[in-house]
């Protein structure tokens, strides 16, 4: 599916739409530029799940974790990653992300493109690219 946004709201809206659908377990890889909307839809993505939490830019935390209290659709969570400062494949054993993928989790990945490969195959992939001013595609493959 492929969606052209004017604003972040627009955007978020989109996540909101993908969250009503998911069910848990899900690794989603969000694939765009700097400014793309990459954090501004896992805002809405999170807030849709129920999630009161402040969502921020995992650029230097490296990795968010969100409490989804009570759980909806069995998620319970949802680890927001980012693997833009790594800069070898084998760095990302330190996060022990394979311990987080989880039936009650949903991973949020920005940046899983960074290595020449995919290293975690995604469930869905979402690509946003800037349109001009705040006009946002976003394209959401499934089963990717």
């Amino acid at each position: 599916m492929r969606y052209i946004t004017h604003n972040a709201e627009e955007t978020k809206a989109i996540a909101k739409e993908l969250a009503a659908v998911l069910q848990g377990g899900e690794f989603i890889a969000l694939i765009g530029d700097l400014g793309a909307g990459k954090t501004t839809f896992t805002q809405g993505l999170v807030d849709a799940l129920g999630s009161k939490a402040r969502v921020k830019s995992p650029t230097f935390t490296v990795m968010n974790e969100y409490k989804i209290d009570p759980p909806k659709n069995g998620i319970a969570r949802v680890i927001h990653v980012d693997f833009y400062r790594f800069s070898k494949e084998a760095e990302l054993g330190a996060l022990s992300l394979e311990d987080e993928m989880r039936a009650d989790t949903v991973i949020v990945a920005e940046w899983p493109n960074v290595f020449a490969r995919e290293v975690y195959e995604p469930d869905i992939k979402i690509t946003l690219s800037h349109k001009g001013g705040d006009e946002r595609e976003i394209e959401v493959e499934t089963g990717a």
